[in-house]
């Protein structure tokens, strides 16, 4: 279940625990561990085809694995966007696709 929250620093928080953070066009986003998990691995299966998706995944993977928020540049988040336009079934990813294209 999804549960999305403004927080007093004015950031949009999905969920309560196991989340990492995101910052999208200078919005910072939580999202779940395991939607993070999905969008590196739908990422890596589309490197090959785009450098963007490539470093995209590699960036998700760093969030995975240090536990800090990371910061996306502007080809990645477009990568991004990209990849949750794939997921429309996912909730998640579609709640995560919205907030990013609000946050442009």
């Amino acid at each position: 279940m999804i549960y999305s929250a403004r927080r007093p620093s004015g950031t949009l928080a999905f969920g309560v625990c196991g989340m990492i953070e995101l910052d999208i066009y200078g919005s910072v986003i939580e999202v779940s561990r395991s939607a993070v998990v999905r969008l590196r691995d739908l990422a890596a299966a589309r490197a090959g085809g785009s450098s963007a998706q490539r470093d995209l995944s590699l960036l998700l993977d760093r969030a995975l694995g240090t536990h800090t928020k990371v910061a996306l540049q502007r080809g990645e988040a477009r990568a991004l966007l990209e990849l949750v336009a794939t997921e429309p079934a996912d909730p998640e990813i579609a709640a995560l696709a919205d907030t990013i294209r609000a946050a442009r």
